[in-house]
């Protein structure tokens, strides 16, 4: 296992013992060195599986290195430093996978190993992750990730979803559930998350869904951290076939690292001037994200509202082909919300449904409808 060790003085004891114990414990031909300066340069020159960041003299550079490490590489990042109660909060925080006391190295090190070495079971993410995008508000984004993973739970047996709409997500209210546990508890335990813990923080709807929800107090939203999230995506995706992310924009940190690792991005909006112009800017946003624009799906939901835009026009302003059409039901959708069962359930014969389940089916084959898919709604 390749190891890497970042300190600002790379001579010094703290630094010395622990390439020591390394070498005799994890890394036969002894750990890579940089100090914070040019830690970017040569994690990328290493490539190494984990990184140990020791954050004395100077713990809040050693803070910021881990932050930026963990922007750079899923690897599992030790920190070394005090034993000061703030800091270790403080570098978990920052993307920090273990803290280890630097007065006990000796003793410490042993269980650090064995928390990476368990970690092997989350690494290899290989679920499908659609990350569901609003152009604007009032699109019924949240609306459609709840049926889209209810109809794919119902194809396969069970449906990871994820609310990262901390402080006003919905998902949980329109499943009619009552979570235990939110995304602020688990990026709170993200140092000793494994698999158990990850499991007893989701809550499973009769239909198969079985979702990560949103915290609902307003106060609990900084909890939310980007390396809590990537942490339960990477869980998720190893335990389910699909996972699907109800995103809260696409510029806060978590939300485009979602969108980075998304299998497919269902970007939602409605054929009216403010949420086309929006859907417009977004997608030129995720050029500059360097998400491809063929892993981007167009759906226009409400579709045949009275007043709204010509198809045709809205594909020339979006610059491409919308994907698919979900008719507008709200006597429908609106049933299943009040009584806090996904419209797929609730009335599957309705054309919302209908819609639904063949968008669902579109992205679990990952491929795009051949037949155009507002000429099949319309010859309905």
């Amino acid at each position: 296992m390749r190891t890497l060790v970042v300190s600002a003085n790379l001579v010094d004891a703290v630094t010395s013992r622990l390439r020591g114990l390394l070498q005799a414990k994890v890394d036969a031909q002894g750990p890579a060195t940089v100090d914070f300066t040019d830690v970017g340069t040569r994690l990328a020159q290493v490539q190494a599986q984990v990184i140990v960041v020791v954050l004395a003299p100077d713990p809040d550079v050693g803070l910021d290195v881990i932050g930026s490490v963990r922007r750079q590489t899923t690897g599992y990042i030790l920190a070394v430093g005090p034993a000061d109660p703030r800091l270790i909060l403080q570098a978990l925080r920052e993307g920090a996978d273990h803290y280890l006391d630097e007065a006990e190295l000796e003793t410490g090190i042993d269980a650090a190993v064995s928390r990476w070495q368990g970690r092997g079971e989350v690494t290899a993410p290989s679920g499908r992750l659609i990350a569901v995008l609003a152009a604007s508000g009032g699109s019924g984004a949240s609306t459609l990730a709840v049926n889209v993973a209810a109809a794919l739970a119902r194809g396969q047996e069970r449906c990871a979803l994820i609310d990262l709409k901390p402080g006003r997500g919905d998902l949980a209210a329109l499943l009619d559930l009552k979570p235990a546990f939110h995304l602020a508890d688990l990026c709170l335990n993200v140092a000793r998350l494994d698999r158990a813990m990850f499991e007893k923080m989701l809550v499973r709807h009769e239909g198969g869904v079985h979702l990560l929800a949103a915290p609902q107090v307003f106060g609990d939203t900084r909890l939310v951290t980007p390396h809590g999230v990537s942490q339960s995506l990477a869980l998720a995706r190893k335990l389910f076939q699909v996972v699907v992310a109800d995103l809260e924009d696409c510029f806060h940190e978590e939300q485009v690292s979602t969108l980075q690792q998304a299998s497919v991005v269902l970007l939602v909006a409605r054929l009216d001037f403010t949420s086309l112009r929006n859907a417009r800017r977004i997608l030129d946003h995720l050029d500059g994200l360097n998400v491809s624009r063929n892993l981007v799906r167009l759906a226009v939901n409400r579709y045949g509202q009275p007043g709204e835009l010509p198809p045709r026009d809205a594909e020339e302003a979006l610059g491409g082909k919308i994907d698919y059409y979900i008719p507008d039901d709200s006597k429908a959708v609106n049933t299943a919300t009040n009584t806090g069962v996904p419209v797929v359930l609730k009335t599957p014969g309705s054309r919302v449904a209908q819609a639904v389940c063949q968008l669902a089916e579109d992205l679990l084959e990952r491929r795009r409808t051949r037949v155009s898919p507002l000429s099949k709604l319309l010859a309905r």
